[in-house]
C-alpha cells in the first residue's frame, strides 16, 4: 500500500481530495494525514515519509514551490494543486511528478495516479534488479581464466576481471576494472563466445557488459546501462525492451 499526504490551506480541498482516494480502492492509497501549511508539511513528510504528497502551491507564508529548499531530492512523488494555471509550468520545471488544477477534476486525478503507480512499479523492479546484482556481486565472483590473442601473442586474463568490451572494426578492446585496455584480435562476436554467456550480455552492436558491474539501467530516448564505476554503456533500441528480463534470467542461473 502506498502512503499519500495532502498540504493545503483550505480544509474544503482536503475533504474533496480525502474522499477521492478513499474512493480509489483499486489504486491502494492510504491517506497519512494533512497539513495546512508548508512548515508543518514538512514536519508530516519526515514523520510520515509519504510515497506522494499532494501539495498546494499558494499556501500561506511560503509558497509551495519551497518544498525543494528543504528536498533537494526528494524520494516521494510531489503532486502539485493549484487553482492557478500560470504554476503549472514553473511546477514542472521543478521536477514534480504531475499538477492538478483546482477545482480537481475525478478523471484527470485518476489519470495522474495510474501514472504515479505505474512510475513507482518500474522503480521498485529496478530496485529489486538492482538489489539482486548488488548481492551476486558481493560475493565471490566465479572467474574463469582465458587467453586474450593479441597481435605480440596472448594474455592470460580472468574474466572476473573484465568490466566490458568494446567493438573496434574487426577487433575488439577489452576494458579491465584496473581501466586497462587489451587491444584483441578477434572480433566482438568471437570475443562473445569465448566469454562465459552467463556473466556477459551484449547491450548493443558495439559493446558486450559483465552484467555483476552493472549499477542500473536507464531507458530513455538513448538507453544506456550505468556501471558501478560510473561509466555509461549504450543500449540499442531493440536490446532495452527485454533487457531487464534477459538480466534477471542470468542472475537466476
Amino acid at each position: 500500500m502506498l502512503t499519500a499526504i495532502i498540504v493545503d490551506d483550505e480544509q474544503d480541498s482536503i475533504d474533496v481530495l480525502t474522499t477521492l482516494l478513499a474512493n480509489f480502492t483499486s489504486f491502494n492509497i492510504k491517506q497519512a494525514g494533512a497539513a495546512n501549511n508548508l512548515e508543518d508539511g514538512i514536519t508530516l513528510i519526515n514523520t510520515v515519509r509519504p510515497d506522494i504528497v499532494f501539495l498546494d502551491i499558494d499556501l500561506p507564508g511560503k509558497n509551495g514551490l519551497a518544498i525543494y529548499d528543504h528536498f533537494k531530492d526528494p524520494d516521494f512523488k510531489i503532486i502539485f494543486t493549484t487553482a492557478y494555471q500560470q504554476y503549472a509550468i514553473e511546477a514542472l520545471k521543478k521536477s514534480a511528478f504531475d499538477y492538478l488544477l483546482k477545482p480537481i477534476n475525478i478523471i484527470e486525478l485518476k489519470e495522474t495516479l495510474s501514472k504515479i503507480i505505474t512510475q513507482i512499479e518500474k522503480e521498485q523492479r529496478q530496485m529489486e534488479l538492482e538489489d539482486k546484482v548488488n548481492f551476486l556481486s558481493a560475493v565471490e565472483m566465479t572467474g574463469v581464466n582465458i587467453l586474450l590473442d593479441v597481435e605480440s601473442g596472448f594474455i592470460m586474463e580472468n574474466t572476473r576481471n573484465i568490466e566490458y568490451c568494446i567493438a573496434d572494426q574487426s577487433y575488439s578492446v577489452v576494458v579491465t576494472l584496473a581501466k586497462k585496455e587489451i587491444l584483441v584480435t578477434k572480433s566482438l562476436k568471437q570475443l562473445q563466445e569465448l566469454l562465459p554467456a552467463d556473466q556477459f550480455y551484449r547491450t548493443h552492436k558495439s559493446y558486450l557488459v559483465n552484467i555483476f558491474y552493472i549499477r542500473k539501467f536507464i531507458r530513455t530516448n538513448e538507453s544506456y546501462v550505468q556501471m558501478k564505476s560510473g561509466i555509461k554503456i549504450p543500449v540499442s533500441v531493440r536490446t532495452s525492451a527485454h533487457i531487464t528480463n534477459d538480466i534477471k534470467q542470468l542472475l537466476q542461473n
